[in-house]
This record gives structure tokens, C-alpha cells and sequence, in this order.
């Protein structure tokens, strides 16, 4: 359970970070400066790869421990899973599904016009998972 708080305070650090660098590109657009705009974007794409990681590993290690589930392995499993259990709802569920084929289009494609299309949708999926790790901190803080 401890490895768990370590890697919920983790996330949530990773969260910060996201919600830090839409301020960022909030003063880079009242600035209008086109380069730190873009320099500002490509922060909250970098930033939301690395707290999708963090938040579905997260489940993972939440879902083993708490409800003793095995050979998840998979992003998409994961957020299928915690539907079933309750950890999170059906439309944050097919947000989350959405979130991890945006992720991966991000990661792999390299695709800037693309990348600025899912910008659009990244502080939804920055809301939906401060959502689900507000419930789950009050779950385990009740755990302890």
C-alpha cells in the first residue's frame, strides 16, 4: 500500500505539471508571441503523454492491490477494468479510450497537424483523470 500512496503522490505531481503548462500557454497567447506558443503546446503534448503513463500505470497498480486483479496489461484493459469495478464512469471510460488512441497518435506519428487537433481535447482528458484520482485519493485515504 505504501508503493501505491508513492505513485499516487507521483501522478499527481505529473497532473500539476499539465495543469501548470495550460497557464503557460494561457501568458503565451496574451504575450502573442507565436514561437512561445507553440513552445507552450508542445509542453502540454509532452506533458500529457507522461501523465497518461503515470495514470494508467497507476490503475494498474490500484487494481492489483486493491481489487486483486492479474495480467492487465494493457492501457486499454486498464481503463476497460475500471469501468467494471467502478473506479471510474462509462464516459470517462470511452474518454480514457479516446485519451489512449490520442496518446498513441502523439507518440508515434509525429504528426504536428494532428497534435494540434488533439490539444483541443487534453484538458478534458486532464479533467476526467483529476476526477477519478480525487476518488480514488479518498479511497485510499479511508484504507488507511
Amino acid at each position: 500500500m505504501e508503493r501505491l500512496n508513492w505513485d499516487l503522490v507521483e501522478l499527481k505531481k505529473a497532473l500539476k505539471t499539465l495543469g501548470d503548462a495550460f497557464s503557460v500557454l494561457e501568458d503565451a497567447k496574451k504575450v502573442g508571441h507565436h514561437g512561445f506558443i507553440l513552445a507552450a503546446e508542445d509542453s502540454i503534448i509532452q506533458r500529457f503523454e507522461y501523465t497518461y503513463e503515470s495514470f494508467w500505470k497507476f490503475l494498474k497498480k490500484y487494481m492489483e492491490i486493491v481489487h486483486s486483479t492479474e495480467d492487465i496489461n494493457t492501457s486499454r484493459r486498464i481503463f476497460y477494468a475500471s469501468v467494471k469495478l467502478g473506479l471510474c464512469t462509462q464516459d470517462e471510460g470511452a474518454l480514457f479510450l479516446d485519451m489512449a488512441d490520442d496518446r498513441n497518435e502523439t507518440s508515434h506519428t509525429y504528426n504536428v497537424e494532428a497534435s494540434r487537433i488533439i490539444l483541443s481535447d487534453i484538458p478534458a482528458y486532464y479533467a476526467a483523470m483529476n476526477a477519478v484520482v480525487g476518488r480514488l485519493s479518498t479511497c485510499l485515504a479511508t484504507q488507511l
